[in-house]
Formats: structure tokens, C-alpha cells, sequence
């Protein structure tokens, strides 16, 4: 009897765990009964509430959320599965470069405010360059657009260009089909848990109101993709994860059949957890057309259809009307239909022309119909182009076996290419055309011995703006309150842009181009390469604010500025391991202590109550050997300008303890040694390392040599220069060059040295040597470069 009440005791604890992850009981209950706009509203009353872990704390996230049976971060954007804590972005230049954090639903749409910005739900870890490209674009479709360009074997996923979707013309982003379920839900989500704040938000995609929430095009879109892209694995595994960290859910993959009883065909009745499941046709979607595209008189094409219903309860009978197209199943079992499968269908005409058909599909009370078209000429079928990119593209066609190789003839205005036709291999059915100009219009057609093939117009891709943030994307800052923080030097390479850029942030940050003039906005020439950041006189608090650089339709808003204002002389930053008496540390083991600033994980170390410390009851001791660490679980924020400690060594039959002093900054996984000290007393002695580090960073003392020792009164101080996240100091803090009041002016405040300024031409305009002073010209307007004969500046005079 003891042996099986202790089973049942194992099965609901295992029980209770799982519950845990999944949808509690009841969490959904007060929601029954409503449908439409009420259920979103009490929606709202379940999902809204939850825990904000902040922009930083979505790595962690991340961590549980969206990584592989490997440990590797699964990206929407890319086919790369990056690494965590590696491969974050900084700058990048291509597709694979480096993963950073996405918000799928724009900030700029809600002004950057909290806790949307750092709501895991709608933010995914993603490649930084199809990041940059989607920029804050509305997800759409659009037939013809480009998709960037592979790198080192890592496809782009996704494709910009002008929306196809009926009721838009705007520019749009089409991520592939196997998230556009995903991204449907994550949209649904939003309008539920933030349908108190959505209809104050602005985007071509929003309604300005809090039901539908959606304008009629984007909520088209949304049913669309959530009906043909049913909840996957991955969703609900992510759903599970958020939950842990968050404490809320995304309802539309718990309950899928929500979405249509608040915007779809079950409008108007109510919703219940536990009423019938309701069978709901997912693909292929109701009134839609599959094109089968171009092929040849008397030649079969044939497509694999796929067929998916959710709750089919009756067989699915298939039938078949119109010319030239033939169906070769016409029953489906509900449970293949369930489960996901397809069917074939053929095509074959006789003649040149197009032919129409119509595909139904009927399950009990459930009939959903598809349109089929297909065009058949007498020539060579030359197919559209693919791989639309800047300067190129991928010719197709259908090779019909009568020739081993045909004339491909590329025109511009009428006029064939130089080096065109050139001959290419019939049954490679493509061919590569590069050497092509931006946003330009070509055609291609095809030829042999005895056949001519239809003429394609294909228009290249327009150039993609982007601006790169060469030192970082996240700048923090620590000053007292009152006290205007010490600037930021800002470095960005614009690509693509020609007209001047606006350059916003919000207050108490502010900006300017010549560390004189400072606004919440600025303009800068597309030629320039860098601004000044920094935190205006205000009062103490936390800040911060998402920097906007604009032009055109184009934003950046990837660009994030911190700061702390507080009284900087006392250090906030202070381990005395008194927290111990709270807990039980007393061995040698790898274990995590919650200290007072932060939790410590501690190798080969522990704490004892008999251990005296050097101002308390307790102090850190390291082990016996040279494995033992203490190491933050957590990184400090602010920087660290020093690291001092009290320390002594266990006995002098135990020797000196040698600990090296390290550091590690949030986004890397690589340990910076900054000092090393060796413990000789036998009493508490002061030691201290200077660090010199911006941003966030992880500490750890580790022991690489000797015997046991203690460790008491670790005090980190702040860096207090503003510094870009995990960048090192800038390289030339010694010198600078900008235009004020239409002059150009060099200032040294490091060594002296000799600076000449070039015009385009490469002609001397102006120059001296400096040692702590400034020298000034007065200049046409213009680009100019400025050079130490070492580093150069680029300064645009006007």
C-alpha cells in the first residue's frame, strides 16, 4: 500500500511540474460566454498583466524560449542557429553576421514605451541584416520581392518589396510560410494584451481603435496566415517558456479557435473552454487561387496540393470541375485530413491559351472551394525570374527536351545586353544575369532550332538603405543627478541614403554634431560619419531611450541609450557575504549564493559560519585548490572602474593564494583578464584592480594558484565616462574634428600631432600641429577628411 501512494505522490508532483509550464486550470475561465469584442477585452484582463523582464533580461529568455534540441537560437529571419552569449549583434555587413533582438511587432509603432519594448511575445531573436532590412516595415506579401542575398551558407528568410495583398500598395516584409502562423498569433496577442493602449498606437497596419484594432487589408492578412499556418511544436514550447519568465500567455495558441470567434466566422457566439471542438478548414485556404504557372501545349505539370483541417469529424470528398485538369484522389480520411496531407492534380492542354478550374472540398457542413489557373503556349515556357536582387537575377524556364541547349537573349529598352544571347544548357532550366543596374527594367526571352519562348519583364531591386552603428548599438551612461553626463561618440556608415538623416532621441538624452549645440533632434549628411550622445543636467532615476535615425521611409531604431543618475561617489556595488546567515554555504562546491548586489555563483568555494570576516561574521572561502572562483551570476550595469577586496591567506602552511581579477562584457563569452594578486598576509589586507570597462559586465575572481584563502568586502566601483555596451574606448578620444557655425574646427586634448584636412580632390585646404589646443578654418560647404596621419575624420561643412 506504501509503495503505491508513493507512486500516486510521484505522479502528481510530475503532474503539478508539467502544469507548471502549460495552461493552468481555469486561467481562461472568466473568458466563456463572450465572443467578439467583449472576449477581446477580457482577454486583455488575463494576458495583459505580467512580469516585465526587460530589454536585457530577453536573452534569458531566449535561452529557454527559442533555442533547438542543440542549444541554439532558432531565427525566423535566417537558417542560421546562433549561439548564445556569442554572437550578438554589434555592427554587421551580411546575412549570418550576427543575431539580435526583433521586435516582429515595431516599437516605433507604440513610441518605444514599456512594458511593450520588452514584451517577449512579439520579440525574437533574429539575423541583425534581415533585421535592418524589414526595419519597421508591416508584415505583407509581395509576389516580386527581394530577399537578401546567402552569406557562408546562411539563407536570408523573408523577402521586402511592394505589397501584393489586396487593400496595400505600401512596402511590406513577407516572412516565409512557416512562421506566418506564428506572426499571426504574436498580432492577436498584442491586440489582447495591450487592447487598452492599441488604439493609440500608429502603424498602416492598425485601426486606431481597440476592436478590431486592425485595419481591414492587415486583418485579412492575419486570418490568412493563421488559418493556413496552424500552431506548431515550436509555438507552444515557446509559449510554455515566456510563461516562466513572464507569468502570462499568448491565448491564441493555448485556444487557436479564439481568433475566430473575436475576428472570424464564429463571431457572434460565444466562446466556451470546453464547448465542441469546432471544425475549421486550414489549407488550402477558401477562395484562394493556386497558379500552376506556365508550361507547354501537350505537356503535363503536375502540384502536390496540401490539405489540413483542425476537428474534421467526416471524410473530405474532393471534386474537380474544368477543362485540362485532372484530380487523382477524391477522398481524404478526416484523420489524414487532421494530421496534414495532399493531393495531386495534373494539367495538360492541347492548345495555347489559359485554362480555369475549381477545386471543393467538403467535410459534413463544411465546404471550402479553390480557384486553379494554369497557361500552356507552343514555345518555350520562359518562367518568371527568381533571386531579384540589385544588380542580378536567376532566368528560368521549362526545358522540353528537344534541344540540348537554347539562346538566352537579355534586353534593356528593346536592345540586347553586351555579350547577349549567350548559349546555356536547356536542362539547367536557369541561368544567372549579373552585371544588371538598380530598379531597372529587363526582359528575357529564349530560343532554339525550331522554338520560340514568351518574353519576362523583370525589374531589379532597388538599392536597400541601411545605417550601421560601427561602435555598438547600446550606450549607457552614469553621472550624478544635476550633472550633465561626459558625451558619447556615436560612429555609423550609411549605405544607400542620399538625402540627410534625422537623428531623434527623447529626454534627458540629447544630441549634437559638434558637442556644442545639443537637441533631442538633429540632421546630418548622409556623408557623415558620427554624432555626439550624451545626458542632459536632470534629476536621479533610471532613463532611457531608443536613438532614431530616419530618412525617407527608412528607420533605424535598433540604437538604444541608458543611463543612471545618482550620486556616483558612493559605491552601490558592495559583497560582504553577510547574506549567508540566511542560508547554508558551508562547503566546498559549486554552488549560487544570493549575495546583496547580486547572486554569485561560486566554484570550488564556500562560506562558514566559524570563518571570521573583515568587518562581519562571515567572508568567502576559496578551496584547496587552484579551481576555486566566485563569479556574478548577473552582469553589473554602470561599468566597472575598479575591483577592491579584502583577502588573507588560510595559514602560511597553505601558501600565497594567486587570484586573477576578470571580467566579461554582457554580450561576449570571452573572460578579460585586468589584474593579478597574490595574498602573502596572514591578516586581512586591501587589494585592488583598476578595470577601466563600459557598459555591462560580468566580475569573477578565480584562484590560479596556491592554497586556501578568504575573501571578504568585494566593492566594484562605476566606470563613469559614457561608453557603448561592451566596446572598448574609443581610439580617437584624443582628438576630434566637426563643423560649428559653418567653420571647421580640430581639437587635441592628448598628445600633440599634425593634422591636415584634404578636400575631394585631395588638396591640402587647411592644417597645424596642436598640443591641447584647437585650430579652426572657415571653408566652402562641402565633405572634407581629416587626418593624424594615423586616423581620419570625416567633417561636412554647411
Amino acid at each position: 500500500m506504501k509503495k503505491i501512494f508513493a507512486f500516486i505522490v510521484t505522479l502528481l508532483a510530475v503532474a503539478q511540474t508539467s502544469m507548471s509550464a502549460a495552461e493552468p486550470a481555469d486561467y481562461y475561465k472568466s473568458c466563456e460566454g463572450k465572443t467578439g469584442e467583449a472576449l477581446l477585452t477580457a482577454l486583455r484582463a488575463v494576458v495583459g498583466p505580467h512580469k516585465n523582464v526587460g530589454y536585457d533580461g530577453l536573452w534569458a529568455v531566449y535561452n529557454k524560449s527559442d533555442v533547438d534540441g542543440n542549444g541554439k537560437y532558432i531565427d525566423i529571419y535566417s537558417t542560421k542557429r546562433w549561439t548564445p552569449g556569442k554572437e550578438k549583434c554589434g555592427n554587421y555587413k551580411y546575412v549570418g553576421d550576427c543575431v539580435n533582438r526583433e521586435h516582429s511587432f515595431p516599437k516605433s509603432w507604440f513610441d518605444d514605451k514599456s512594458p511593450m519594448v520588452s514584451d517577449a511575445f512579439h520579440i525574437y531573436p533574429t539575423d541583425g541584416k534581415v533585421n535592418g532590412q524589414r526595419s519597421n516595415f508591416p508584415y505583407g506579401e509581395c509576389a516580386n520581392g527581394t530577399t537578401l542575398p546567402s552569406s557562408n551558407g546562411v539563407q536570408a528568410l523573408g523577402k521586402f518589396g511592394t505589397s501584393t495583398f489586396p487593400g496595400y500598395s505600401g512596402k511590406v516584409f513577407e516572412p516565409v510560410d512557416e512562421y506566418k502562423g506564428d506572426l499571426a498569433r504574436t498580432y492577436f496577442y498584442m491586440a489582447a494584451a495591450y487592447n487598452d493602449k492599441i488604439s493609440t498606437w500608429s502603424s498602416d497596419m492598425l485601426a486606431g481603435n481597440a476592436y478590431p484594432a486592425y485595419k481591414t487589408w492587415a486583418l485579412n492578412l492575419l486570418l490568412k496566415w493563421h488559418r493556413q499556418d496552424a500552431v506548431s511544436e515550436k509555438e507552444t514550447d515557446r509559449n510554455d517558456a515566456v510563461y516562466g519568465f513572464q507569468n502570462n500567455r499568448n491565448p491564441f495558441i493555448d485556444h487557436p479557435e479564439l481568433v475566430e470567434y473575436i475576428w472570424g466566422d464564429k463571431k457572434g457566439q460565444a466562446w466556451y473552454i470546453n464547448g465542441s471542438p469546432v471544425p475549421t478548414w486550414s489549407q488550402p485556404a477558401d477562395k484562394s487561387t493556386i497558379d500552376f504557372g506556365l508550361t507547354a501545349t501537350n505537356y503535363t505539370i503536375s502540384r502536390a496540393i496540401d490539405v489540413k483541417g483542425m476537428n474534421l469529424t467526416s471524410p473530405v470528398t474532393v471534386t474537380l470541375s474544368g477543362n485540362d485538369f485532372t484530380l487523382q484522389q477524391s477522398t481524404i480520411t478526416a484523420a489524414a485530413a487532421n494530421a496534414g496531407t495532399s493531393i495531386s492534380v495534373s494539367f495538360k492542354r492541347s492548345t495555347s491559351g489559359v485554362s480555369t478550374g475549381v477545386l471543393t472540398f467538403k467535410s459534413g457542413d463544411l465546404t471550402s472551394t479553390v480557384n486553379l489557373r494554369a497557361e500552356a503556349i507552343a514555345g518555350i515556357p520562359a518562367l518568371p525570374a527568381e533571386n531579384i536582387a540589385e544588380t542580378s537575377f536567376t532566368a528560368r524556364w521549362m526545358s522540353l527536351g528537344d534541344a540540348e541547349t537554347y539562346q538566352l537573349t537579355v534586353k534593356q529598352n528593346g536592345t540586347a545586353l553586351a555579350g547577349y544571347p549567350v548559349t546555356v544548357n536547356a536542362e539547367a532550366e536557369e541561368y544567372d544575369v549579373t552585371g544588371l543596374e538598380p530598379e531597372t527594367l529587363y526582359s528575357y526571352s529564349l530560343t532554339s532550332d525550331t522554338r520560340v519562348s514568351n518574353e519576362v519583364n523583370v525589374t531589379t531591386a532597388a538599392l536597400i538603405p541601411d545605417v550601421q552603428y560601427l561602435n555598438g548599438t547600446e550606450f549607457a551612461f552614469l553621472t550624478d543627478p544635476g550633472t550633465p553626463s561626459q558625451p558619447a561618440e556615436v560612429w555609423i556608415d550609411v549605405e544607400n541614403i542620399d538625402n540627410d538623416l534625422t537623428v531623434s532621441v527623447k529626454a534627458p538624452f540629447a544630441l549634437s554634431t559638434d558637442m556644442n549645440n545639443w537637441s533631442r533632434s538633429i540632421t546630418i549628411a548622409p556623408q557623415e560619419d558620427r554624432f555626439y550622445l550624451r545626458v542632459e543636467a536632470t534629476t536621479a532615476g533610471e532613463y532611457e531611450s531608443t536613438i532614431t535615425i530616419g530618412s525617407g521611409y527608412y528607420i533605424n531604431d535598433e540604437g538604444i541609450a541608458t543611463a543612471s543618475v545618482r550620486d556616483t561617489s558612493t559605491p552601490w556595488f558592495v559583497e560582504d557575504f553577510e547574506k549567508a546567515g540566511e542560508g547554508k554555504y558551508d562547503t566546498y562546491s559549486n554552488q549560487t549564493f544570493v549575495g546583496n548586489p547580486c547572486s554569485w555563483n561560486l566554484t570550488n568555494a564556500g562560506i562558514w559560519a566559524s570563518d571570521k570576516g573583515y568587518n562581519g561574521n562571515y567572508a568567502l572561502r576559496m578551496g584547496k585548490n587552484s579551481t576555486s572562483a566566485i563569479e556574478s551570476a548577473s552582469p553589473k550595469k554602470d561599468g566597472i572602474g575598479t575591483v577592491s577586496f579584502y583577502a588573507e591567506r588560510w595559514s602560511s602552511s597553505d601558501g600565497d593564494m594567486v587570484l586573477q581579477v576578470e571580467y566579461m562584457p554582457a554580450q561576449s563569452d570571452q573572460w578579460i583578464n585586468a589584474g593579478e594578486v597574490t595574498v602573502s598576509a596572514d591578516t586581512y589586507a586591501k587589494y585592488e584592480v583598476t578595470v577601466k570597462a563600459g557598459g555591462s559586465n560580468y566580475i569573477r575572481l578565480r584562484q590560479s594558484a596556491g592554497g586556501r584563502g578568504m575573501i571578504d568586502d568585494i566593492i566594484v566601483s562605476d566606470h563613469t565616462s559614457a561608453s557603448a555596451e561592451g566596446i572598448e574606448e574609443d581610439t580617437l578620444a584624443d582628438w576630434d574634428a566637426y563643423c560649428i557655425n559653418k567653420t571647421l574646427v580640430i581639437v587635441n586634448h592628448g598628445e600633440a600631432a599634425v593634422y591636415h584636412v584634404y578636400n575631394l580632390d585631395g588638396q591640402t585646404v587647411g592644417g597645424a600641429k596642436l598640443h591641447g589646443t584647437q585650430y579652426t578654418v572657415s571653408l566652402p560647404a562641402g565633405l572634407y577628411i581629416v587626418t593624424d596621419g594615423s586616423n581620419s575624420r570625416r567633417v561636412v561643412v554647411k
